[in-house]
């Protein structure tokens, strides 16, 4: 349930007041939503975040957060040139009150193979709304955010900030079924247009699907895609990116989740193109795997 990656509404009832599935632990909470979240940082880097919209901890108290430690591999041979292999770790941090939550996200990880290089990621602060219901099964949040230069690379390429704008729509047709929609954009503001002989990206558009299936009151599985399209400073569109991932994960105590899963990125799969040029379920050369560890404060 995962990139790490979101607007007060006078007539959004307070948290208490929406209706809960008590349950026998938090994932029977109707309106806790698991999000599988995942950065890509390079052509093979990626890791999890397992993130709930409400915990037990949000509903009944003002802070909440988690932390989360993972290690990501691919299934290249240790001693091959295109061999990835990291240890990462995301945390986050959140205020909730009447007008909404104020959230900080940060993270980082280890490379432990070749440069063996390692880096923070670009921390994120995020102001979300209340939640918006329409029923009992559907309902709305927005989000205005900011990231601030902490990756290698993006300090390397001089970004200065890079706003961004979020919506989050939730569907919970059944109590083990749960659903997310959230468009993003993201602007990124450079010192420069170019680095070196790249030209950098400006704008970002995402759109992000996640399905959640609660097998039992401790086991889930969950599935995200996540499509990307930018453009640079120039106006050209650079890229078309489909990302899928798939995570099952295990409540072994409580507030401790343990987790494993798969995460392939690739060109939109083209029907004209066919299975073998475009997006594939498995693919050596992005696929990465990861066995994380969260624990919710």
């Amino acid at each position: 349930m995962t990139n790490i990656l979101d607007w007060n509404m006078p007539s959004t009832p307070a948290l208490s007041s929406i209706p809960i599935n008590h349950g026998s632990n938090k994932f029977n909470y109707l309106y806790c939503i698991a999000i599988t979240g995942f950065a890509l940082l390079g052509s093979t880097s990626a890791y999890a975040v397992n993130e709930y919209e409400i915990t037990r901890k949000e509903v009944e108290t003002n802070w909440s957060g988690y932390i989360n430690v993972g290690f990501t591999r691919n299934s290249y041979d240790s001693d091959t040139f295109s061999a990835y292999q990291a240890y990462n770790f995301s945390s986050r941090v959140s205020y909730k009150s009447d007008w909404g939550s104020l959230l900080l996200t940060l993270g980082g990880e280890k490379q432990t193979l070749h440069g063996k290089e390692s880096s923070f990621y670009d921390p994120l602060l995020d102001y979300r709304t209340p939640f918006h219901v329409f029923s009992d099964t559907l309902f709305l949040r927005g989000s205005v955010g900011v990231y601030l230069p902490g990756n290698h690379y993006s300090k390397l390429d001089r970004l200065q900030y890079a706003p961004r704008v979020a919506g989050y729509l939730y569907w919970t047709p059944t109590g083990s079924m749960s659903f997310y929609l959230s468009p993003r954009y993201r602007y990124n503001a450079y010192q420069y247009k170019t680095a070196g002989q790249r030209v950098l990206i400006e704008h970002q558009f995402d759109t992000l699907a996640d399905a959640q299936w609660q097998i039992t009151d401790s086991l889930y599985f969950d599935v995200t895609g996540r499509y990307r399209m930018s453009k640079n400073y120039y106006g050209r569109r650079m890229d078309d990116q489909f990302t899928f991932a798939q995570e099952l994960g295990w409540e072994f105590s409580s507030d401790w989740v343990v987790a494993i899963g798969h995460n392939n990125s690739g060109k939109f799969y083209d029907p004209e193109i066919g299975p073998s040029q475009g997006f594939e379920f498995y693919d050596k050369k992005s696929s990465t795997f990861y066995l994380s560890l969260t624990t919710y404060l």
